[in-house]
């Protein structure tokens, strides 16, 4: 056949072809391979003016890397001591009379006694030696914490706030408050007052869970 006649043919057919691609929805993937084919010519150079582009970071950098600190001072009183021979730590418990403070819990990696005595003692602030580790034993706690992050449960029911700080970095592990307010506006400002936070760090630092 010659290629006039091959020409007249694919012209006769070609009204009929592109219909039956329209009634496939096939037409619609003709434009695949001429986008393929300019995203492989032009791609590394795309690439190379993503890559090479500046982008402001500083900001969010500065954030992640914060330290955030908090500073106590408070009598407490040991109320529970646990002390775990073959996982080789002390647990100490202490509770605070007459305030927001309700618990604080050390962990000292550590079981002979002289070593905890004066471990905790760094930890509390004290200037002597611990006398006596023994229940119901008053401390005065004076020193510096970096926050981990803090959960706020919300009682409404109850008319409280249990607050949880979670330390890290320090033989102090947790702290809880309990705030007599369940209003949000009024948990937020009592964190600030109580932790001497800014409202910026609450808002990064706080998780809220609301129970009825």
């Amino acid at each position: 056949m010659s290629n006039k006649n091959q020409s007249g043919l694919i012209y006769m057919f070609l009204p009929y072809l592109l219909e039956k691609l329209h009634s496939l929805k096939i037409e619609y993937l003709l434009p695949l391979p001429l986008i393929l084919i300019a995203f492989g010519l032009g791609g590394e150079s795309l690439t190379n003016i993503l890559l090479s582009r500046s982008y402001h970071t500083l900001d969010k950098l500065q954030a992640d890397t914060q330290t955030l600190r908090i500073r106590l001072a408070a009598n407490v009183v040991l109320t529970e001591i646990k002390i775990e021979k073959e996982q080789s730590f002390t647990e100490f418990k202490f509770m605070v009379a007459n305030s927001v403070l309700k618990k604080l819990t050390f962990k000292i990696p550590v079981t002979e006694l002289s070593k905890v005595k004066a471990t905790l003692a760094e930890e509390l602030g004290l200037s002597g030696e611990i006398a006596s580790l023994q229940p119901n034993t008053q401390m005065q706690l004076r020193s510096t914490f970096q926050v981990l992050g803090i959960l706020a449960e919300i009682e409404k029911e109850r008319g409280f706030t249990k607050v949880e700080v979670n330390i890290t970095n320090s033989i102090l592990k947790k702290l809880e408050f309990e705030f007599p307010v369940t209003e949000l506006s009024n948990v937020k400002a009592m964190i600030v007052q109580e932790l001497g936070l800014s409202r910026e760090n609450v808002r990064i630092l706080v998780s809220y869970r609301v129970k009825n």
